[in-house]
């Protein structure tokens, strides 16, 4: 269309300069014969006609050119509003992208397409390998080059985030040789004719690379390099979201399959304890054992509780990060303190006695900053326990920006790498007693079946023979049972147990007695068999009570219970999905086994 009226005015202007050029030839003509009137008077009306003629071709070129001007006006916006258009939906769809290879592929396809450029790679940094490593590979990827982070150019690149063009080398580069050199080496290895550095919190994520533009001088305007501009902003922090959440997966990965490995690893040491526990019940155990274990596992229990807790909120709040990390001060910030908390693991506790004024302090100059004073006292107390009193500005930023979810996902950030740390240490003591366990026995793999409960307590009495004082009552209340679908073998540890715990009961009962009895009961419509164990014993005290299925807890004299039993017994029994209840006073203890008769519905039982 350009071109069109280009050619029209073209031949406007050669029409009005011929006009022109046959005005002034007559009006010489008219001067000469002057002499002549009738040829004098014949050339000035010719010269009117001429001129008047020019006159209104004079007009019509301008309006032309005017329309001219106008066309190219609209043309321009048209051209802006779609590449506004085209900026828009290249935005969004890096928002939907979270992988960062697919990122890079997206920026470089709409480069090519919005600077109409030949080529566009993005050198994206690799920790494993240390280097930047072209995404996506060059069409030739047999031959594609890598760059080291520790190469001069690139250094310079992340000290220098600008956009950089071969003909500026020699200007910016002429006092570091050594770097002139390789960013000329760069600049012919990648065939680029614009390198841009990705930066982003003094961070180097990439090197985008451009190549020659479709043209038939090949450069790009002045309006490319603002296009590019813009382009080079945004997909910067695409590339570093996709990055971080590339690494959060990573970490929760990690965590995940640590909590599994954990999770196998103390189920394993579960079936060595159940069988250690067994072994010391018939005297063969009782003095390796002793009190010398603690509660490693209730704290393993606890610690995978409270990790499943910080994995759960950081899955379901780390997309509200999004809105808070596009704050340049609240990303630096949140950076700055995750790397703290989660790098920094050799940070000493602050001592109790100065954490009140310390915290007093932080939250007067956090009030100071323009923090609430819910916020600062939070925040302070964040502060204190993590000993990060350095990061107290950044911890402000967020509380000033209202980043609260910022700050839990800390929190639980900080909560996980705490709680695997004690996981860890934990199951090495549970490790090293099991190590000792395996010395004395192995482990015993029991079927399911349909077995006679009354049976299997009776079994247990005999075993147990040699430890029923002499003159402990034996009171036997058994009411016909259906057989009940179970492992008869753990059930006759759980008797085993059950029945240890009422003679150390009974040491100083004066009239010792144990009634076991059996009838059936319906719970919930379903039927069970129950199994009741009664002791006049010492009874169970209301502060220990809640205690006694706890891991290790044990109210027995060292060298003559591991602990271990009650909290085995319970697995047992909840393994076999039934239930066991304790009812005690001063003077009695009884224990409540639920068992239901029909098979349950359990993957764990065969």
């Amino acid at each position: 269309m350009f071109s069109k009226l280009k050619k029209i005015t073209f031949a406007y202007e050669a029409e009005f300069l011929a006009l022109m050029l046959s005005l002034f030839s007559l009006m010489n003509l008219a001067i000469y014969f002057q002499i002549h009137s009738t040829l004098f008077l014949i050339l000035g009306s010719l010269l009117t006609v001429i001129f008047a003629y020019g006159i209104i071709k004079f007009r019509n070129l301008k309006k032309i050119v005017q329309v001219d001007k106008l066309l190219q006006r609209s043309y321009r916006k048209a051209d802006i509003m779609e590449y506004l258009t085209s900026l828009d939906e290249f935005k969004s769809a890096l928002i939907s992208i979270n992988e960062p290879i697919a990122v890079c592929q997206k920026i470089t396809s709409y480069i090519k397409q919005s600077l109409n450029s030949e080529e566009a790679i993005v050198y994206l940094w690799e920790e494993s390998s240390g280097a930047f490593h072209p995404k996506p590979l060059p069409k030739n990827d047999s031959n594609h080059f890598f760059f080291y982070v520790y190469d001069p150019f690139v250094l310079w690149l992340s000290d220098n985030p600008r956009l950089v063009i071969p003909s500026d080398l020699e200007m910016i580069l002429n006092h570091l040789p050594l770097t002139l050199n390789k960013a000329k080496e760069f600049f012919e290895k990648t065939n680029a004719h614009i390198v841009v550095p990705l930066v982003l919190n003094s961070g180097l994520l990439g090197i985008l690379t451009i190549s020659r533009k479709n043209s038939e001088d090949g450069t790009y305007t002045l309006d490319d390099i603002e296009r590019l501009s813009e382009i080079v902003e945004v997909s910067t922090l695409s590339l570093s979201n996709a990055s971080f959440y590339n690494q959060l997966i990573a970490m929760t990965e990690t965590l995940e399959a640590k909590v599994k490995e954990r999770t196998r690893e103390l189920e394993e040491t579960q079936s060595q304890l159940v069988m250690s526990e067994k072994m010391a019940s018939l005297g063969v155990m009782v003095a390796g054992i002793a009190h010398e274990i603690n509660t490693p596992a209730g704290v393993i229990n606890a610690a995978s509780d409270n990790l499943e807790g910080n994995m759960l909120y950081t899955y379901l709040h780390v997309n509200d990060l999004q809105p808070y990390l596009n704050n340049i001060v609240v990303r630096r910030s949140f950076r700055k303190l995750l790397v703290k908390l989660l790098r920094d693991t050799q940070r000493t506790r602050i001592d109790p006695s100065q954490k009140f004024k310390l915290k007093r302090e932080i939250k007067e100059n956090m009030l100071k900053l323009g923090v609430s004073d819910s916020d600062a006292n939070d925040g302070s107390q964040f502060i204190v326990d993590n000993n990060i009193l350095d990061l107290m500005e950044d911890v402000a930023v967020l509380y000033k920006n209202k980043a609260h979810t910022v700050m839990e996902i800390l929190k639980n950030g900080v909560g996980a790498a705490r709680n695997i740390k004690n996981i860890k240490y934990s199951i090495q003591n549970v490790v090293r007693i099991v190590k000792a366990l395996k010395y004395y026995s192995h482990l015993d793999q029991s079927s399911y079946g349909e077995a006679d409960i009354t049976e299997g307590i009776e079994n247990t009495l005999i075993i147990l023979h040699n430890q029923i004082k002499q003159g402990i009552d034996i009171q036997r209340e058994y009411n016909p049972i259906p057989k009940v679908y179970c492992n008869i073998d753990e059930l006759n540890q759980v008797w085993t147990n059950l029945l240890n715990n009422a003679i150390h009961a009974l040491k100083k009962a004066k009239s010792p007695r144990i009634i076991i009895s059996t009838s059936t009961k319906e719970l919930a419509g379903n039927p069970y068999a129950l199994i009741t164990f009664s002791d006049n014993g010492t009874g169970i005290t209301k502060e220990i009570k809640d205690r006694i299925w706890d891991p290790f807890f044990t109210t027995k004299d060292q060298g003559e219970g591991s602990g271990l039993g009650l909290g085995i017994v319970k697995g047992i029994i909840e393994k076999h999905k039934g239930t066991i209840k304790v009812d005690s006073e001063p003077g009695k203890t009884e224990f409540k086994v639920y068992l239901p008769i029909a098979k349950p519905n359990n993957d764990l039982i065969p």
